[in-house]
C-alpha cells in the first residue's frame, strides 16, 4: 500500500505521532520520503525531527537520524531520488534546506569515526549535497572538499565490497566534473579509469550498469573532444544506446539517457556532416523534452539543448520553413530555460550565450537592429555569470565580440571582458604546464584581433592598451608576483606583507610536481589535490587582497594592467614600435614620447606574413634538413616581391621571375630566399614606418625598439632592407634595433650593481652533446676585455656551483648548448656539464644585480608557433626572470661566430666609460644593443652569408 496515496491513512499518521518512539518515527518518515510528494516531504523532515528531538546527543542511533533528516532535507531541494545514493534535482529551491542538509551531514560524520561500518555513506552524503551546492554556486572549495571525501569513502569500500561500484562512480564524476572547470587533463583520464572499473563490477543484469555505460560514455566524448580521438566518440555512442535499452519507457531517468545520446550524434554531426545523426538528435531532444515538462528541474537543459540543435539545422540547411521554426521556437525555448533558473545559476551562461546566437542569427537574416541588440545583451549577460567556468565565460566573449566586430559600438567592451578573463582561464593557482594549456585553448590572437578592432575606430592608444594586456599574460602573472611593494608597505604594511607571503607561495606552487598515473596510489592523488585546493585558496585571496588594496586612495591601479598614460614612459628615451598582424589587416603602431601613438597601416595581409614566415623557416632550416617550398608559396611570393618593388629593383637584385627555380633549399639558393624575405619587410613595413617617424641615414644611431605580435615575432625585422639595389638601405643605416616583448618589460630600471661581477660559462665538451671547440676561444676573447678582479670563470660547470653565483652577478654569458621546453618554458635549459640548468632554477634565485645575459647557444630567441604572443623561448624567459636585457639568437648560428661576435661586443662595451658607481668602473649595458649592432657589422663586413649574422638580436633594455 502507497501511505502517501491515501488521504485518510495520512491524516491518522498523524494523529500517531506522539504514541510512536523514535524508531517508529524513523520508519515512519522513511515511508513518507519515498513518494517524492512535497506534502509528504514536508512531513517526513517533520518526523525526522521529532525522532531527533526524542534521541539524546549521545543516542547510539543519533548519527543514523541526523544522517536521514539531511537526506530529506536535500531530498525537498530536488524532485526526486536520481540514484541510490546522490538526487540531484532541485524540488523548493530552497537553499538553507541544503546548507542545513551539509551540516547535519558533518554533524553525522563526526559520530562515525573510523572504523564505523557507515563512515563511507556519511562521507559520500556529504560530498554529494557539496557537489550540488557547487552546482548552484560554482565555489570550486565545494568541489574540492567533495572529491577529497569521496575518495576516503573509496578507500574505506575495497573489492569486493558491494557499494565500491557506487564510490567509484562518485569519484570519477566529480573528477570529470573538475575537468569541465580547470581542463585538467589528468582528471579526464582518471574519471575515464574509474568509470571503466564501475562497469566491470556492474555486470548485467545489475540495476546500475545503465548509469555505469553513460558516464563511461559522457567521458569518451569529452576525450574526443579535446584529442579527436573518433574511437572515442563512436564508443561513446554505441555506449549511450546500450544504457538507453536499460531504461525502457516510463523509467524516470530516461530523459537524461535521451540528451546525451542526441549530444554525441550532435557531435558526431559536426566532425561528419551526416545530416541523419543532426535528425536523430532533435528528435530525441524533443522527446527528452516531453520527459520534462515544468517544473522539472533540467528542463532548462533540455530546452537551451534542442534550441542550438535547431539552429544548427538552420545554419546548415539554409531552409526557410527551418528559420522560422528555429528562431523562433529555439528563442522561446532559452528564455524559458532562462526564466527556470536561479539569479546566479551557472548555466545561465551557456542558455544567455545560446540565445545571443540565436539572435545573431535573426539579425543576420533579417537585418533587425532590434535582434542585434537582444544579441548583444545576451551575450553581455553570459560574460556577467560569475559563477560560471571561466572558459565558458571567455567563449561567450569571443562570440560577442565576432556579434559586435564591425556592426555594434560594444565590439571593444566584448573584447575587453574576454582579455580580463584571460588570467583567470590561467589562474596562479595552476602548475605551469596547466596554464601554458589554458593559453593555447583559442586564446591566441585575441589581443591582435581586438586591437585591429580599436584600430579600425580610430582608438590607437585603445589598441595598444588591448596588445598590452592581451599579450605575454604567462609572463605578466608571474611579475605580478615579483613586483616590488615599496610604495604599499608605507600605507599598508599588513596587506604588503599578505601578498608578498602569498605570491611567494603561489610561486613555488606553480614549479610543483604535477606528474600522474592512474597507477599512483590514492594517498598521492589526494595529496595532490589537497595541494592544487590551498593554492586555489591562495589564489582566491590573492585576488581578494588586491581588491582590498585597490580600495586604499593612490593604489586604485595596483597591479591593473597598465593605461597608455604609463606605457608611454617607456618611450622617453626611444620609440617603439608595435607590429600588429590580424586576419583583418596588419599595421604598426609607433609611439613616441613627442607624438604618442601614431597608426601606420601596411599593405601586407595576415595571410602574407604567415609565407614568409615559411619561407624563413626554409631558409634557416639546418643544413642537412631537405626542405621544399611549395607552388602557392612561391607563387605567393613572386607577388610580394612584384607588388612592392620595382622591375628595375628586381633586375639588380638579379631575380628573374621567369627563370627563378626555388623548389629546393640549396646553398646557391638562401641568399636568395633571404634577399626577398628581407626586401618585402622594407617595401611594406620598415620604409613606411621610418618615414613616419622623420628618420634618416646617420652616423649618429638612435635607437629603436621593435615590438612585434603574431607570426611577425618569427621575421627578422631588424634585418629588413635592399641589399641589391642600386642604393642599398637597411634598418641598420638607420637605428640601432632592439626587440621587446611587451611594453612594460621597458619600464623597470636597470639596477646599478656593487661590486660589479661577471660570470662566464663555457661548455666545449658537454656529455651527450655535440662538441663546441669555439667556446674556449670565446672565454679567451672575454678575458682580454674584462678586468679578472670582475670575472667569475666556470670551464665544464656543474649547475649549484652556477646557481650559487648568479645573485652577485650583473652579466651572465653562456656559451653552451640550449634546451627550449615550449610546453613549460620554465623548463627550458642551458646545458651544462653535469646536466641542465633550468630557467625555474635561475628564477628561484635573487638576481638583485642581474642586467645582462648573453646566449651564445642555438635558437634561443625562436619561439613556439602555436603561441607567438606568449614570447615563450629561452631569451624571453631569462628577461621575465630578471635580467634587463639579454643578446640571443633567431637560429642556429656557426661556432666560429660566436668567439667574433663576442669579442667585438665586448670591446665596445668596455670601451664605454661612464662610471655609474663613484672611483669604480662598470660597463653601461643600457649600449648593449649598440655593442651588439657593431659586433654584427664587423661580422658582416667579412662577407659572411646572412644566414650567420642576421640571427643575433637584443632583446630588452
Amino acid at each position: 500500500m502507497e501511505y502517501n496515496s491515501d488521504i485518510a491513512l495520512r491524516a491518522h499518521l498523524r494523529d500517531l505521532r506522539g504514541q510512536l518512539d523514535p524508531d517508529d518515527l524513523v520508519t515512519l518518515a522513511t515511508l513518507f520520503i519515498d513518494s517524492g510528494e512535497q506534502e509528504d516531504l514536508n512531513l517526513a523532515i517533520s518526523l525526522y525531527r521529532e525522532a531527533l528531538h526524542l534521541l539524546p546527543a549521545q543516542h547510539p542511533r543519533r548519527s543514523s537520524s541526523l544522517n536521514n533528516m539531511a537526506v530529506a532535507l536535500r531530498t525537498r531541494s530536488f524532485t526526486g531520488i536520481a540514484s541510490a545514493l546522490v538526487t540531484r534535482f532541485e524540488q523548493s529551491g530552497r537553499h538553507e534546506d541544503l546548507e542545513e542538509a551539509i551540516s547535519l551531514h558533518r554533524e553525522a560524520l563526526e559520530l562515525r569515526p573510523a572504523p564505523h561500518p557507515l563512515r563511507s555513506d556519511s562521507l559520500n552524503n556529504i560530498a554529494n549535497a557539496l557537489s550540488t551546492r557547487f552546482e548552484q554556486s560554482g565555489r570550486h572549495e565545494d568541489l574540492e572538499e567533495a572529491i577529497s571525501l569521496h575518495r576516503e569513502a573509496l578507500g574505506l569500500l575495497p573489492a569486493p565490497h558491494p557499494l565500491r561500484s557506487n564510490s567509484l562512480n562518485n569519484v570519477a564524476t566529480a573528477l570529470k566534473t573538475r575537468f569541465g572547470r580547470f581542463g585538467r587533463r589528468e582528471d579526464l583520464e582518471e574519471a575515464i579509469s574509474l568509470h571503466r572499473e564501475a562497469l566491470e563490477l556492474r555486470p548485467a543484469p545489475h540495476p546500475l550498469r545503465s548509469d555505469s555505460l553513460g558516464n563511461i560514455a559522457i567521458a569518451l566524448k569529452t576525450r574526443f573532444e579535446q584529442s579527436g580521438r573518433h574511437e572515442d566518440l563512436e564508443e561513446a555512442i554505441s555506449l549511450h544506446r546500450e544504457a538507453l535499452e536499460l531504461r525502457p519507457p516510463p523509467h524516470p531517468l530516461r530523459s537524461a539517457l535521451l540528451n546525451n545520446i542526441a549530444n554525441a550524434l550532435s557531435t558526431r554531426f559536426e566532425q561528419s556532416g551526416r545530416h541523419e545523426d543532426l535528425e536523430e538528435a532533435i528528435s530525441l531532444y524533443r522527446e527528452a523534452l516531453e520527459l520534462r515538462p515544468p517544473p522539472h528541474p533540467l528542463r532548462s537543459s533540455a530546452l537551451n539543448n534542442i534550441a542550438g540543435a535547431l539552429h544548427t539545422r538552420f545554419e546548415q540547411s539554409g531552409r526557410h520553413e527551418d528559420l522560422e521554426q528555429a528562431i523562433q521556437e529555439a528563442i522561446l525555448f532559452l528564455q524559458d530555460a532562462l526564466g527556470l533558473l536561479a539569479p546566479g545559476h551557472p548555466l545561465t551562461c551557456s542558455c544567455s550565450t545560446h540565445l545571443g546566437s540565436m539572435f545573431m542569427t535573426a539579425y543576420t537574416h533579417f537585418n533587425d537592429l532590434g535582434d542585434l541588440q537582444s544579441a548583444v545583451d545576451a551575450f553581455r549577460k553570459a560574460v556577467a555569470c560569475e559563477t560560471a567556468p571561466a572558459s565558458r565565460r571567455f567563449g561567450a566573449a569571443r562570440a560577442w565580440a565576432s556579434c559586435a566586430d564591425s556592426r555594434h559600438d560594444s565590439a571593444l567592451d566584448a573584447y575587453q571582458a574576454a582579455i580580463e578573463l584571460l588570467p583567470r582561464l590561467a589562474m596562479l593557482s595552476l602548475d605551469l604546464p596547466s596554464r601554458q594549456q589554458a593559453l593555447t585553448s583559442g586564446t591566441d590572437g585575441l589581443a591582435r584581433v581586438a586591437a585591429a578592432c580599436a584600430i579600425e575606430s580610430d582608438q590607437f592608444e585603445k589598441a595598444v592598451e588591448l596588445l598590452e594586456e592581451g599579450r605575454a599574460v604567462f609572463w605578466s602573472q608571474a611579475l605580478q608576483l615579483r613586483t616590488p611593494m615599496t610604495d604599499l608597505r608605507k600605507v599598508a604594511p599588513g596587506l604588503e606583507e599578505t601578498l608578498r607571503d602569498i605570491s611567494l607561495k603561489l610561486e613555488r606552487g606553480s614549479l610543483r610536481d604535477v606528474s600522474w598515473d592512474i597507477y599512483d596510489n590514492s594517498q598521492r592523488r589526494m595529496s595532490m589535490e589537497r595541494e592544487a585546493a590551498r593554492l586555489r585558496r591562495l589564489n582566491d585571496k590573492w585576488l581578494a587582497t588586491l581588491e582590498e588594496v585597490r580600495q586604499l586612495e593612490g593604489f586604485e591601479g595596483f597591479l591593473r594592467p597598465r593605461r597608455i598614460s604609463t606605457l608611454l614612459g617607456a618611450v622617453v628615451d626611444a620609440p617603439v614600435v608595435i607590429l600588429n598582424a590580424s586576419e583583418g589587416g596588419c599595421a604598426a603602431l609607433i609611439l613616441t614620447s613627442l607624438n604618442g601613438v601614431q597608426h601606420v597601416p601596411l599593405a601586407l595581409t595576415f595571410a602574407d606574413v604567415t609565407v614568409l614566415v615559411d619561407f624563413m623557416r626554409i631558409a634557416t632550416a639546418p643544413g642537412h634538413q631537405d626542405l621544399t617550398c611549395s607552388a602557392s608559396m612561391q607563387a605567393r611570393v613572386d607577388g610580394l616581391l612584384q607588388q612592392n618593388l620595382p622591375s628595375t629593383t628586381l633586375q639588380l637584385m638579379g631575380q628573374s621571375l621567369e627563370s627563378r627555380d626555388m623548389t629546393r633549399v640549396q646553398t646557391n639558393h638562401e641568399y636568395n630566399h633571404f634577399q626577398m624575405v628581407l626586401a618585402v619587410l622594407w617595401q611594406s613595413v620598415v620604409r613606411h614606418v621610418f618615414h613616419t617617424l622623420g628618420l634618416e641615414k646617420s652616423d649618429t644611431l638612435p635607437n629603436l625598439w621593435w615590438c612585434p605580435t603574431g607570426p611577425f615575432t618569427f621575421l627578422p625585422i631588424h634585418a629588413a632592407g635592399m641589399y641589391n639595389a642600386g642604393e642599398p638601405q637597411c634598418v641598420s643605416d638607420y637605428v640601432v634595433s632592439s626587440y621587446t616583448p611587451t611594453i612594460t618589460t621597458l619600464l623597470s630600471d636597470v639596477p646599478i650593481s656593487d661590486p660589479f661581477k661577471m660570470m662566464v660559462v663555457i661548455e666545449p665538451n658537454t656529455p651527450g652533446q655535440s662538441g663546441l671547440p669555439y667556446t674556449v676561444q670565446e672565454l679567451q676573447r672575454i678575458e682580454s676585455h674584462v678586468p679578472e678582479k670582475d670575472l667569475i670563470k666556470f670551464n665544464s660547470a656543474n649547475v649549484d656551483e652556477v646557481i650559487s653565483s648568479l645573485p652577485t652577478i650583473s652579466i651572465a654569458h653562456f656559451a653552451c648548448h640550449g634546451q627550449q621546453h615550449p610546453e613549460n618554458p620554465l623548463e627550458s635549459s642551458l646545458m651544462l656539464h653535469d646536466g641542465p640548468l633550468k630557467v625555474s632554477q635561475i628564477m628561484m634565485q635573487p638576481t638583485p644585480n642581474a642586467q645582462l645575459a648573453f646566449l651564445g647557444a642555438c635558437q634561443t630567441a625562436m619561439g613556439d608557433k602555436a603561441l607567438p604572443n606568449e614570447v615563450i623561448h629561452l631569451a624571453s624567459t631569462l628577461l621575465f626572470a630578471g635580467f634587463q636585457g639579454v643578446i640571443a639568437t633567431m637560429w642556429s648560428i656557426s661556432d666560429e661566430d660566436g668567439p667574433k661576435v663576442a669579442d667585438a661586443f665586448y670591446e665596445y662595451l668596455y670601451r664605454m666609460k661612464p662610471s655609474t658607481v663613484v672611483g669604480k668602473f662598470q660597463p653601461n649595458t643600457r649600449e648593449a644593443a649598440r655593442a651588439l649592432h657593431v659586433a654584427v657589422a664587423k661580422l658582416r663586413s667579412e662577407g659572411v652569408s646572412f644566414k650567420r649574422w642576421v640571427p643575433f638580436i637584443h632583446m630588452g633594455r
